[in-house]
């Protein structure tokens, strides 16, 4: 029985056999995508895969993605197989993106491929501004999102144990955690290598088909892989000149769940020192007695501490987990600055979009204990709320910031800070905990309480 396909709008499709539908192309946006006959949607089908280049960065800027002014056409038809030609620009039209699908049956097996060709050009007009990464590639061609990889409902069970990086030198796993480790950064692929999501019934593969070395990384939260070019080697940012082309080359396909056992049976696991020394936040108490790696619970299940320096020399900044300094015990985080700088702990996993139940609409009070040994500056914590339905989601500069009117400098004994929100309506989607230091000294937190007021 033949391929066909309906379209159904200016840059969206749906493919069938008979009347399953095999993928969906939405907006040039991959969803819905199986991969043999009666199988599960291997893409997630309210995410989707991007069918054009974006930066890692910044990416739901309409300058940053070449979403935009979509359009596709059906280039082939055979008995076994279909082409679709996806196009795109940025918003000023300064970068045109052109994706090359071929839809197929895989001839070995009751199964389905969708071999992809991107290609993009930066036109003769313009330029295209690019922002540093320091754990990805910034040019991407490959957003996959694993269907089932992380469900935002409490409860729901995730899939897969980890993501398996298959080269011709070796198999390496990261296990699901979501942790900013360094295992998930700067994954080097080249043709013929893969990331596969293993073990399930039916498990996702993307392989790399042609192209340059792709700098590929996992999200920390495991939702997600990012396959890109790095173009910023120096840190700095970068315009990309007129007439600037990248090109790229993957497959999508799947594994049965025997042909997953057997790749994972050679899979060898890097090991994350950053899991013994991160703590995991735990409300409405954190008191720091626990890390990824000493906490009983399944690690799929738990949400890291996190750090940022955002102004000043980070290098000249150290994020310790104490082991024996604490308010009533011998636990607590603390900040070393060598040199005046904004440098926090941060909890960012608060919230229904973290597998856990709804935010109330209430004010909220945050505590914190601190004790200081500064030299410059004082230290002082903060709640960073994004309110339901309002813009900007994935901005937290643009969040609500509530900082505690007391903060503590000098030398100083553990202090009692906290800091109250009014009430805040619509209820709160997503939530950050902030202890920070701006200055140049040492700091402890400890006692980390959050509650919601009547």
């Amino acid at each position: 029985m033949p391929l066909t396909a309906e379209q159904t709008g200016h840059a969206s499709l749906i493919v069938r056999e008979g009347g399953e539908t095999i993928l969906e192309i939405r907006d040039l946006k991959l969803c819905a995508a199986r991969f043999r006959p009666g199988g599960r949607s291997l893409v997630d089908e309210h995410v989707g895969l991007p069918l054009y280049w974006e930066q890692y960065a910044n990416h739901q800027d309409p300058e940053r993605n070449a979403g935009a002014q979509g359009t596709l056409r059906v280039t082939s038809r055979a008995a076994d197989s279909l082409g679709v030609e996806c196009v795109g620009k940025n918003r000023s039209g300064s970068v045109v993106s052109t994706y090359a699908l071929t839809v197929r049956r895989d001839p070995a097996r009751p199964a389905y491929v969708v071999d992809v060709q991107a290609a993009m050009r930066v036109t003769e007009e313009s330029a295209w501004h690019v922002t540093p990464n320091p754990s990805h590639g910034e040019v991407e061609f490959c957003n996959f999102w694993p269907a089932g990889a992380f469900d935002a409902r409490e409860g729901t069970p995730v899939l897969y144990d980890g993501c398996y990086v298959i080269r011709a030198g070796g198999i390496t796993r990261i296990p699901h955690h979501h942790l900013e480790s360094s295992d998930k950064h700067r994954i080097e692929l080249r043709p013929g290598d893969a990331l596969a999501w293993l073990l399930e019934e039916e498990n996702p593969v993307v392989t790399i088909l042609s192209g340059d070395v792709v700098s590929a990384g996992v999200c920390a939260y495991m939702w997600d892989a990012h396959l890109a070019y790095a173009v910023c080697h120096d840190g700095l940012d970068r315009w990309l000149t007129a007439g600037t082309e990248f090109r790229a080359g993957f497959r999508i396909s799947s594994l049965s769940r025997e042909e997953a056992r057997a790749i994972a049976a050679e899979a060898v696991e890097t090991p994350s020192f950053e899991s013994e020394q991160t703590p995991v936040i735990s409300l409405p108490l954190a008191t720091f007695d626990r890390t990824l790696a000493t906490a009983k619970e399944d690690p799929a299940d738990l949400w890291p501490w996190e750090t940022e320096v955002s102004s000043g020399d980070a290098a000249a900044v150290r994020f310790v987990r104490d082991a024996t300094e604490g308010v009533d015990d011998r636990a607590s985080v603390r900040i070393d600055a060598a040199r005046p700088c904004r440098a926090l702990w941060k909890a960012t996993a608060i919230g229904p979009a973290f597998r856990q139940g709804p935010l109330a609409e209430a004010s909220y009070r945050l505590v914190a204990w601190i004790k200081t040994r500064l030299e410059t500056g004082h230290a002082s914590i903060g709640l960073r709320i994004h309110r339901t339905g309002a813009p900007d989601l994935f901005d937290p500069a643009r969040y609500d910031l509530y900082a505690s009117p007391q903060t503590v400098a000098g030398r100083s004994d553990w202090t009692r800070v906290e800091v109250v929100t009014p009430p805040i309506t619509p209820a709160p989607d997503r939530m950050h905990i902030l202890l920070q230091l701006d200055g140049a000294g040492i700091c402890w937190f400890d006692h980390v309480e959050l509650t919601s007021l009547p």
